[in-house]
C-alpha cells in the first residue's frame, strides 16, 4: 500500500469518526412529556390560605442575543390550592416539544414571603441534558428556609470592627466619605424607564425601576460611617446555577450555608458625589464602593476583592498587601484633569490606570484616568478606624516588607519597602459602623436569628429597604453642549443588581484583576507571612 492510499483512508476513518461524534453528540434522547412530583416542605405559616401555583416555562434558546429568545415557547399553570400545612405533594404531567434549550418551573403566589423566606432556586431549570440524566419522571421540593443571618451580631460587629479600611486620598480630594443617615427622611421612591436594552425588560417585563432623589444638603459636620455585612461564605443567590437563562438572578431570593465556617465581610462606602475620572463624566449623585475580606472561622483575614467600575478590580491573597493590625491599607484614587475622581479603591497606591471612555474619540477628548494617592504625609491624608492610634501609625509599612525575596518571584513587582509616619496625615477617623440587616427581615419578628430580634435604628431601616438607585440621576446622559456626562446613581446594596455588586456577594476565591485601556489594579508586590503590619 503506497503512502497516499494509506493517508487516504486515514482521512476517510477520522472523517467517519468524526461525524458518528458530532451526530452522537447532536442526538438528544429527550422525553415527549415529563411526569412531575411537586413537593412544598417547611412551608412558613405566613403562607397559610394562600393559593400556590406552579409555571412551566420552555424556551428555544440557544443564542441569548436572539431577538426572540426570552419569549416561551409553550407555557403551562399548575395550581396546587390553599395552603393548609407546611407540607404539600402533588403531581402533574406536561408535554414537551421536539426541540428546546431551557425549561422552568416557578413557583408562584409566595410574595408574602418574598425576601424573608426562600424556596431554593425559583425558578428552578432543567437543561436537554439534565433530562437525558433523569429521564421523565422529575421530582421537585421546594423546601423553605429563613433568609435571617445566623451569624451572632456580636460576631459580625467584632470581625467588621477588626477588618475596616485605613483609607488613603490625596490631600485635595474633595468629596470624603459620608454618611446616608442625614437623608432618612427623604427616602420617597421615584420610578424612571429602564433601557431599551435593560435585559429585565425580557425576564420580568418590567419597564421602569426605582430612585430616590436627595437634596443637597451641606452639614457643617459630615461624619464618615462604614456600613457592612457579614455571612458565611457558602451563600446562593437564585438565578446563578449554570443551567439558567441570563437576568433570572433574583437578589432577594438567597440562602445561606455554614459550609466550613468561613465567612465574607462586604463593606460599602458611601460618598455624597462622584464626578468621574475626567472633568468631562460620569458625575452623578451618591456613590457606594465596596470591597470583601474571606476570613477563616477562626477569624484570620485569608483573601481581599476590591470592586469599581463594574468590575472586580482585585482578588488576591490578604498578604499581598499592606495592613496594620489587620485593617487594610486602602488607597481612593482622584481623576485626570483636576477632576475630584469616582471613587474607585485600590489595595495600592502610586499608579494610575487610563481608562476607556467607550471609543477612540472619547478616549481622546476626555482621556480618563484613575490617579491613586502615594502613601505620603506631604500629599496624602488618611481616615482610619477608632482602634487605630497614633503609635500605630509611628511607622507605617507600605510595600512586601520581604527581605530576600524567592528567585522564582516576579522582580518587577518586588517594590522598595519604606517605612512612613503617618502621625500627621489622620484627617479624621471612621464615626461609626452600621450593620446592614437582612431587607425583608427589617423589624421584623424573629424567627431563627439567634439574637432574637431584627430591631434596626429608624434612619437607616428606610435605606435598608429601599430597591433602586440611590441618587437624582437614575440614566446614564451624554450632554454633548455642555460635554459632560452625568452617569448613573448606585444601586442600592448589598443585594445590588448591577454587576459590580454581584462579585461583592462572591466570596473571594482566585487571583483576579482587572486591566483597562493602559495600566491594570493588579498586585504592585507579593507579600508572605511578615507582610501585614502586627
Amino acid at each position: 500500500m503506497n503512502l497516499k492510499l494509506s493517508l487516504t483512508i486515514v482521512l476517510l476513518l477520522v472523517t467517519i469518526h468524526c461525524q458518528s461524534a458530532t451526530t452522537s453528540q447532536g442526538k438528544q434522547n429527550l422525553p415527549e412529556s415529563v411526569s412531575f412530583l411537586w413537593k412544598l416542605s417547611d412551608v412558613p405559616q405566613e403562607l397559610y390560605g394562600e393559593s400556590l401555583a406552579i409555571v412551566s416555562k420552555v424556551y428555544d434558546c440557544e443564542s441569548i442575543t436572539a431577538k426572540n429568545c426570552y419569549i416561551p415557547i409553550s407555557e403551562n399553570k399548575f395550581e396546587l390550592g390553599k395552603i393548609k400545612s407546611t407540607s404539600l405533594f402533588t403531581k402533574n404531567n406536561q408535554t414537551l416539544p421536539k426541540k428546546w434549550t431551557h425549561l422552568s418551573i416557578e413557583l408562584i403566589g409566595i410574595q408574602k414571603v418574598h425576601g424573608k423566606f426562600s424556596p431554593g432556586h425559583n425558578p428552578y431549570w432543567y437543561s436537554p441534558s439534565d433530562l437525558e440524566k433523569i429521564g421523565a419522571n422529575i421530582t421537585k421540593e421546594f423546601r423553605f428556609v429563613t433568609q435571617e443571618n445566623r451569624i451572632p451580631n456580636r460576631i459580625q460587629e467584632d470581625i467588621a470592627k477588626k477588618f475596616a479600611p485605613i483609607l488613603v486620598f490625596h490631600k485635595d480630594k474633595k468629596y470624603l466619605p459620608s454618611n446616608i443617615e442625614k437623608f432618612a427622611d427623604h427616602f420617597v421612591s421615584k420610578e424612571y424607564p429602564l433601557p431599551e436594552k435593560d435585559i429585565r425588560r425580557k425576564t420580568r417585563c418590567q419597564t421602569t425601576w426605582n430612585y430616590v432623589e436627595f437634596p443637597e444638603i451641606i452639614p457643617k459636620e459630615n461624619p464618615t460611617h462604614l456600613y457592612y455585612h457579614v455571612r458565611y461564605a457558602e451563600t446562593t443567590v437564585s438565578g446563578t446555577q449554570k443551567e439558567a437563562l441570563p437576568g433570572f438572578r433574583d437578589n432577594a431570593n438567597y440562602w445561606y450555608e455554614v459550609g466550613n465556617g468561613d465567612m465574607v465581610v462586604s463593606y460599602w462606602i458611601w460618598y455624597d458625589w462622584n464626578e468621574g475620572p475626567t472633568k468631562f463624566g460620569n458625575i452623578h449623585q451618591g456613590d457606594l464602593e465596596s470591597y470583601a475580606l474571606l476570613v477563616s472561622k477562626d477569624g484570620k483575614p485569608k483573601r481581599i476583592l476590591l470592586t469599581g467600575h463594574n468590575h472586580i478590580l482585585l482578588d488576591t491573597d490578604f498578604r499581598n498587601i499592606n495592613s496594620i493590625k489587620n485593617h487594610p491599607i486602602l488607597y481612593v484614587a482622584k481623576g485626570n484633569m483636576k477632576s475630584d475622581g469616582g471613587n474607585p479603591t485600590s489595595a495600592y497606591g502610586g499608579y494610575t490606570v487610563k481608562l476607556n471612555a467607550g471609543n477612540f474619540l472619547f478616549n481622546y477628548i476626555s482621556d480618563p484616568w484613575d490617579v491613586f494617592p502615594i502613601f505620603d504625609p506631604n500629599e496624602s491624608i488618611l481616615i482610619v478606624p477608632s482602634d487605630i492610634s497614633e503609635k500605630d501609625l509611628t511607622a507605617v509599612k507600605i510595600g512586601s516588607g520581604i527581605q530576600n525575596p524567592q528567585t522564582n518571584t516576579d522582580e518587577t513587582l518586588q517594590t522598595t519597602t519604606r517605612y512612613v509616619d503617618a502621625r500627621g496625615m489622620v484627617k479624621q477617623r471612621i464615626q461609626k459602623l452600621v450593620m446592614w440587616e437582612e431587607p425583608g427581615w427589617v423589624n421584623q419578628k424573629a424567627v431563627k436569628d439567634p439574637d432574637g430580634h431584627h430591631k434596626v435604628d429608624k434612619s437607616v431601616a428606610s435605606f435598608f429597604q429601599f430597591q433602586g438607585r440611590l441618587g437624582k440621576h437614575p440614566r446614564t446622559v451624554l450632554k454633548v453642549s455642555e460635554l459632560k456626562q452625568f452617569g448613573e446613581s448606585p444601586e442600592n446594596a448589598p443585594f445590588k443588581t448591577n454587576i459590580e455588586q454581584h462579585y461583592t456577594f462572591e466570596k473571594p476565591q482566585s487571583e483576579r484583576n482587572h486591566t483597562d485601556r493602559e495600566g491594570n489594579y493588579g498586585p504592585k508586590f507579593y507579600g508572605d507571612d511578615s507582610t501585614p503590619q502586627k
